[in-house]
């Protein structure tokens, strides 16, 4: 076996696509590397690396030297010689050198680093596409009240909320499925569908709660010239209804419901449209909502996510897609309205 060795010492120093300035420890110009690579990574006091993402490297960095304050996704802290922090693929991350000294950081990048699978990122996003149900509006009352007539026509006992948020987000065709299964057998989808929309007509305004801080972050969202968009899997003049008796349908550029689109959520097919539509590149475009289903279209799409911690989702499911941002605020929203994001 032949050994490959090398010298931080004899390495020449080049500056990334985030602005770092690296010196190779071990990589493809010294070695026959294919699964990792490692190097150092320095910033001078005062400065700060771009924020960035790595579509597929996972990252190690162990710092060696120096002081400052890290982000990484929508988590900001103090790092110091010493710390080690795992940066997974897909999440934003940034440096600023706060100290008087120099930071010096040891990166582990696995696959190898490369400017091709470096993104850089000033969130500044052109337009936002929120879920409804959940997400901007606690509408699972009026769903539960229709889910309970239909019970009671068909004789069956009457369903929890929990139930309820459990099979909310990929359509009425798939919550009868879930919820009906053994009337399915008896009558066709076509017919509980419209007997579903019979009951819904009427309960659909029950109980309905807008969430903490959505109309104030509308407007402010408004304000700063973002588009906005809704993108459900229900029908659309439910969500006009429902935003009127809210008063919040002035806010809204676009709404996508399910007799809008061939393909629905998490189909990326209407986040597409609505990039085309207002020529918003992928990293100018935000998927918010607060389901598994929202976060796997807006990947799918190419998109940034921000996941709202507070409505119906299955946290594992979730996990899977690997959110960019989660919170259990809406109004954090409004910090990605702007030119910068975390640290400055």
């Amino acid at each position: 076996m032949k050994l490959y060795k090398s010298s931080i010492l004899s390495a020449k120093p080049f500056v990334t696509k985030d602005s770092s300035i690296i010196r190779t420890i071990i990589d493809s110009t010294n070695a026959p590397v294919k699964n990792v690579t490692l190097a150092e990574a320095s910033l001078k006091p005062g400065l700060a690396t771009i924020g960035h993402k790595h579509i597929k490297t996972e990252e190690l960095y162990y710092f060696t030297a120096g002081s400052g304050v890290m982000a990484v996704g929508n988590n900001i802290f103090k790092v110091k010689k010493g710390d080690g922090v795992l940066i997974p693929p897909g999440t934003f991350h940034k440096v600023k050198n706060t100290g008087k000294n120099i930071i010096k950081i040891i990166c582990a990048c696995s696959p190898p680093y490369s400017h091709d699978d470096t993104v850089n990122i000033s969130y500044n996003f052109k337009l936002m596409i929120f879920d409804f149900d959940g997400t901007l509006v606690e509408s699972a009352p009026g769903i539960l009240a229709t889910a309970n007539a239909m019970a009671e026509y068909y004789g069956m006992k009457k369903f929890t909320i929990e139930q309820v948020h459990s099979a909310v987000g990929t359509g009425l065709d798939n919550f009868i499925e879930d919820m009906f299964p053994e009337v399915l057998k008896k009558v066709s989808m076509d017919k509980l569908i419209k007997q579903y929309r019979r009951f819904y007509d009427v309960n659909y305004k029950k109980g309905l709660i807008m969430f903490k801080g959505v109309k104030e972050t509308l407007k402010e969202l408004k304000l700063k010239g973002v588009k906005l968009a809704i993108v459900s899997n229900k029908l659309s003049h439910y969500i006009k209804g429902i935003n009127e008796e809210l008063c919040i349908d002035g806010y809204f550029d676009a709404i996508l419901g399910s007799e809008s689109v061939r393909k629905r959520k998490p189909d990326p097919h209407p986040l597409n449209l609505l990039m085309k539509k207002y020529k918003a590149d992928k990293s100018e475009t935000l998927m918010i909502g607060d389901s598994q289903f929202d976060i796997e279209a807006g990947k799918r799409a190419g998109c940034f996510t921000f996941f709202l911690t507070y409505g119906y989702a299955d946290m594992k499911a979730v996990n899977r897609h690997s959110p960019d941002f989660r919170s259990g605020s809406f109004a954090d929203i409004l910090k990605l309205a702007q030119k910068t994001k975390g640290i400055k």
